[in-house]
């Protein structure tokens, strides 16, 4: 884990040193092979499992073209294999787009966000997979870093046991992301902290 963070971080500070360059590189890349897009209001789609529902979001909307209210709109383009490439995320006006960008090898997915105007980058973030699921995670970023377990009973995903700190921090932090459904179906997602303090997150 030590020596993921570590090349994270060396990506990172890279990256930053010039991110317009590499943000108009990675841009023209996925332009230049992506197969489809598809438009939404709000986000409706997830890379890594339930993202948006444990940011405490509903399902966007699909639609046809970019709407005049253009404020959380997004977009998703797509290679040949439906994967991913580059999720576009519209802030109030038509200059303001948040870009994270995705990358695919063997086991891993590795994500890059860049903040809008492409003069900072939010976080880096490496996942793991194993036989379709996400199994683990590392995100990297300009405050601090943290590492995600996830928990499945067979394929259902139960858990996701997280740690984090600020970089000036010593020591780590954690607390559990717990999954509780209601025939199949997701019911809530709950934060349960260690001194017994509980959030609930989803819906």
């Amino acid at each position: 884990m030590n020596n993921e963070l570590k090349v994270l971080k060396e990506k990172y500070d890279n990256i930053m040193s010039n991110p317009e360059k590499v943000e108009g590189e990675f841009f023209q890349s996925v332009m230049s092979v992506f197969s489809y897009k598809k438009i939404s209001k709000g986000a409706m789609f997830n890379v890594r499992p339930f993202e948006y529902q444990r940011a405490g979001l509903k399902q966007g909307k699909e639609l046809k073209k970019i709407p005049k209210a253009i404020k959380n709109t997004h977009v998703y383009y797509f290679d040949s294999d439906d994967q991913i490439l580059l999720i576009e995320v519209y802030g109030q006006s038509e200059g303001i787009i948040n870009r994270e960008y995705f990358f695919y090898r063997n086991d891993c997915t590795e994500s890059i966000y860049f903040n809008s105007g492409a003069d900072s980058i939010r976080n880096i973030t490496l996942s793991r997979d194993k036989k379709g699921h996400t199994i683990s995670l590392l995100n990297y970023s300009d405050f601090g870093c943290s590492f995600f377990e996830y928990v499945y009973e067979g394929d259902v995903l139960v858990e996701i046991d997280v740690k984090h700190k600020e970089h000036s921090e010593k020591h780590l932090s954690s607390f559990k992301v717990c999954f509780i459904y209601n025939n199949g179906e997701l019911n809530k997602i709950v934060h349960r902290h260690p001194n017994g303090y509980e959030e609930q997150r989803y819906p």
